[in-house]
């Protein structure tokens, strides 16, 4: 599939979302399984979210409670906001790629939270 900058289809950050976005990026981690951050970008479109290339090597998924940027490596690495009230609809679609993850989630009160899919190697 060829993503352009101009992006697909689907939904974006939702109202409640947006109320949020000032807390800044609060998520990181990374997606093992696939080194082809394209490839990737593909699993998040044919989940509906929507996708658009931000870069050369680099794509942007957003859906109504995130926003992630991917970045090429082995694993492919993120970052991005999620409304915090919503990290568990984060973690279910991260789980619906069946790809190996890990996620560092910094709530409202600074604490840092790490969730890991359960065949994470890492």
């Amino acid at each position: 599939m060829n993503f352009t900058s101009g992006g697909t289809d689907g939904p974006a950050l939702d109202d409640v979302a947006l109320t949020q976005l000032a807390l800044g990026n609060n998520v990181w981690g990374s997606l093992a399984g696939i080194a082809a951050v394209q490839r990737v970008a593909e699993l998040f479109h044919r989940a509906g979210w929507r996708v658009r290339r931000s870069s050369w090597t680099e794509f942007e998924v957003e859906n109504a409670c995130a926003a992630l940027e991917l970045c090429p490596g082995e694993p492919v690495l993120f970052s991005g906001f999620v409304d915090p009230d919503r990290i568990a609809d984060l973690l279910e679609a991260l789980n619906g790629t069946r790809l190996s993850f890990s996620v560092e989630f910094e709530d409202r009160e600074g604490r840092e939270h790490v969730h890991r899919s359960a065949d994470w190697q890492g």
